[in-house]
């Protein structure tokens, strides 16, 4: 098995767009998609005037970027996969 590091290059970035409207990342997605473009995508809340708003971050770049997997311990797994029983009415 080959490494990813020596066998696949990581993607350029291009460019990086602050919206402020879901309508705004929808658009770059698809113009994007259209051009064969790569994106990451992050959410954040900044504070405005009474209340927090909604950001976006939209990073343009040369090729899709590779998702590595963060190390997960099988205590891990097992406290993820574990769900609380519901309550029983009545």
């Amino acid at each position: 098995m080959t490494d990813l590091d020596e066998t696949t290059a990581l993607p350029d970035l291009i460019a990086t767009y602050y919206l402020t409207s879901i309508d705004e990342v929808t658009e770059h997605l698809k113009a994007a998609n259209q051009l064969g473009l790569g994106v990451r995508v992050r959410s954040y809340l900044e504070p405005d005037e009474e209340a927090l708003a909604e950001r976006w971050e939209v990073e343009l770049l040369t090729g899709s970027p590779v998702h590595e997997d963060e190390a997960v311990s099988p205590a891990q797994e097992d406290e993820a996969v574990e769900q609380p029983e519901p309550a029983a009415i009545g």
